[in-house]
């Protein structure tokens, strides 16, 4: 069960980080859309961790793995990253990609902190 648990979220990370690359037209599908970008940028990397994290805290419960507990932190990020998300509270400027902020993507829908740029969709909006 936990060599399952971390195909899935070693498959789930690779997807994230293909789509943050942005390399083709495709692996953009995410910007424009609030829940995508949600999806790609918090919830899937956040669950891909505790996924991870679940995965290595398996061996815990039976004794048998007494460096499990090395694992919480990572259950911990994975779970505030989701939960960023699941807020839909501002993103810092570094953790966006930076294609993303470039004039290709004015489509771009999540809150950037610091940001002061007019978004074309958001007109008379404060």
């Amino acid at each position: 069960m936990s060599v399952l648990l971390l195909v899935v979220a070693v498959v789930m990370l690779a997807f994230v980080v293909w789509s943050r690359l942005g390399r083709t037209h495709g692996a953009r599908w995410w910007v424009g859309d609030r829940f995508q970008e949600s999806a790609i940028l918090f919830w899937l990397p956040g669950l891909a961790l505790v996924l991870a994290a679940t995965a290595g805290l398996r061996g815990y419960d039976d004794g048998a793995n007494k460096g499990a507990l090395a694992y919480v932190p990572l259950l911990l990020v994975g779970l505030v990253v989701s939960l960023w998300g699941g807020l839909f509270l501002p993103v810092p400027r570094w953790y966006v990609p930076r294609w993303s902020q470039e004039a290709r993507a004015p489509r771009l829908q999540v809150r950037i902190i610091g940001d002061r740029r007019r978004r074309p969709d958001r007109k008379g909006a404060r």
